[in-house]
């Protein structure tokens, strides 16, 4: 659930019902999607002065983390008063405790920039064992948010091999059943070669080719065109997904038409080149995948090949967006 402060009374002391500023910064910061949890990342107690954080994924600073399962370590309760502690993810995605100071009234110790809050403790005087009870849960946990994004241009040219242009790593458990995430990307291309480079995309989550197509033979040309690439990827269950866009190109081809690789419905329909050189080119396309997104992280990738080697054969990405919806 979340960000949920005990009522007077519920936890086992009434200074975990405080709403404290600190609480309140957290939330204000954690709501601009900043600094936040995407999943996971709840705090049970135990035997001794070592919680555990349960796995998931953070967003520090706007960047993603993936955080493994682990214990954190209280430090020695003070002999005579409480404190609170804070269980942080910081900004470099590592867990940590910033301690409290002991106090007849305890308060929670400031955070450290970008530290993601997801758990205050509170520590009775003398305590040798950390229970779940002692732990507020702190975690602000976000909808929608973006994952990834660069305007950074990447660009490959005078080679045959896959190349990958676009890549997010999604933390295992994140993207569960229910879950979907939209891709946006796009860029320009140029095939001025005189021999003619065939251009592949290809979608890939976990490892497991989701849609690739090719285009038919391109006309030679200097001038550049422009590609756009729209899709949901979209989790039916934890290990089931399927994805569907739209990618629209604009570029002097030959005519006729290529069947997908993998997936369903065609990616560049042919346009006559003389007639209507740079016309735009508008094709939807489907894909579908079976991995376990709770086993391990799963990365999704854009990639293009272009068929021949040549200087003159470029591909370029100006922008790719990762949402998590």
């Amino acid at each position: 659930m979340g960000w949920s402060i005990p009522d007077k009374g519920e936890g086992v002391n009434d200074a975990q019902s405080v709403v404290f500023q600190e609480y309140m910064d957290v939330l204000i910061e954690g709501m601009s999607g900043r600094n936040c949890v995407l999943s996971g990342c709840t705090v049970t107690g135990g035997a001794g002065m070592t919680p555990t954080v349960a796995k998931g994924a953070v967003l520090s600073a706007g960047v993603l983390f993936a955080i493994a399962s682990a214990t954190v370590t209280i430090a020695t309760a003070d002999a005579t008063y409480p404190r609170i502690d804070l269980i942080v993810i910081t900004s470099a995605g590592a867990k940590a405790v910033r301690a409290g100071t002991a106090a007849a009234n305890p308060k929670p110790p400031a955070r450290t920039t970008d530290d993601v809050v997801i758990a205050a403790i509170y520590v009775p005087a003398n305590a040798t064992t950390i229970l779940t009870t002692h732990s507020t849960d702190l975690r602000i946990m976000r909808g929608r948010v973006t994952l990834k994004a660069t305007t950074t241009p990447v660009t490959f040219n005078n080679n045959s091999t896959i190349q990958t242009y676009f890549t997010v790593t999604l933390p295992s458990g994140l993207f569960l059943a229910g879950q979907q995430l939209r891709c946006t990307c796009g860029g320009s291309w140029l095939t001025n070669t005189s021999g003619l480079s065939v251009l592949t995309l290809t979608i890939a989550y976990g490892g497991t080719t989701l849609f690739a197509d090719a285009t038919t033979t391109p006309t030679a040309s200097a001038v550049r065109g422009g590609w756009y690439l729209d899709f949901i990827l979209n989790a039916q269950s934890n290990t089931a997904q399927q994805t569907a866009g739209i990618f629209t190109t604009q570029a002097a081809v030959t005519a006729g038409r290529v069947a997908p690789t993998t997936g369903t419905a065609g990616m560049l329909e042919a346009i006559p080149a003389a007639a209507v050189a740079n016309a735009p080119v508008v094709t939807a396309f489907r894909g579908s995948a079976a991995v376990d997104s709770d086993a391990a992280d799963r990365t999704l990738t854009v990639q293009w090949t272009m068929s021949v080697a040549n200087a003159n054969s470029e591909m370029t990405m100006d922008f790719g967006i990762a949402e998590l919806l």
